[in-house]
């Protein structure tokens, strides 16, 4: 194991193409329709990579177990497209990690509550889980009219409909709600979302709005990421 961190560059991407292919296999069954892969998914995948490398705003770094790419500036950058072999983490993906922290003023990196030790890797250099996304697998139901309807509303409840990414095929777009007061609300406008043709339903949580965990717990959702945030 080697925690030399280093660029990544153009000729490394069959190896991140694979790796990054290998680590949605991984996930799927814990989200089997939301996280399932879509049949283009590598060639999807190496073409972002492509442009990615070739951006100079993007952090793209290696080590010999691990990458990371990271997106936006000194400000603030978002790492989502990362991953490290298991065994690991603990050094090579905590040095990837803290190369973006050290050079960032705020990070948000994206854990998948199926990865244990990309959660501890997070922890280890004092992020904090800042919100939640819980997901609930809706009722594949006959389409009707308004495909193209995006904003939806119900009395208390409201959410627009949204593609998912490209690697990913859940079926349909995906109900990204963005405001819920109650339980019967989110169910309302989940059936509304069916009825226009999404598979899934995502709602997002702070990590000190306990009355929302409370009202997703009972409505069967289940929590799939987390967004860890450094201090402000």
């Amino acid at each position: 194991m080697t925690s030399d961190v280093r660029p990544l560059t153009a000729s490394d991407l069959d190896w991140v193409v694979a790796t990054s292919a290998a680590r949605r296999e991984v996930l799927a069954p814990h989200a089997p329709r939301f996280w399932r892969p879509a049949a283009d998914a590598t060639a999807r995948h190496r073409a972002f990579l492509t442009r990615l490398v070739d951006d100079p705003a993007a952090l793209t770094l290696r080590t010999d177990h691990g990458y990371l790419m990271a997106l936006g500036d000194a400000t603030r950058r978002v790492v989502d497209d990362m991953a490290v072999t298991d065994e690991a983490w603990a050094d090579e993906g905590v040095a990837l990690l803290r190369a973006v922290v050290d050079a960032t003023t705020t990070v948000r990196f994206v854990v998948p509550v199926a990865e244990p030790r990309r959660r501890e890797a997070a922890e280890a250099l004092g992020l904090r889980v800042a919100e939640s996304w819980w997901h609930r697998d809706l009722p594949l139901v006959q389409v009707r009219g308004e495909s193209d309807r995006v904003e939806l509303s119900t009395a208390g409840a409201r959410g627009r409909l949204v593609p998912a990414p490209p690697v990913y095929a859940p079926g349909g777009p995906v109900l990204l709600v963005t405001d819920v007061e109650t339980g019967t609300a989110l169910a309302a406008l989940e059936d509304e979302a069916a009825e226009r043709g999404a598979t899934v339903s995502v709602v997002s949580q702070r990590a000190d709005d306990l009355m929302r965990e409370l009202l997703l717990v009972e409505a069967g959702h289940v929590r799939t990421t987390a967004f860890f945030e450094t201090a402000p």
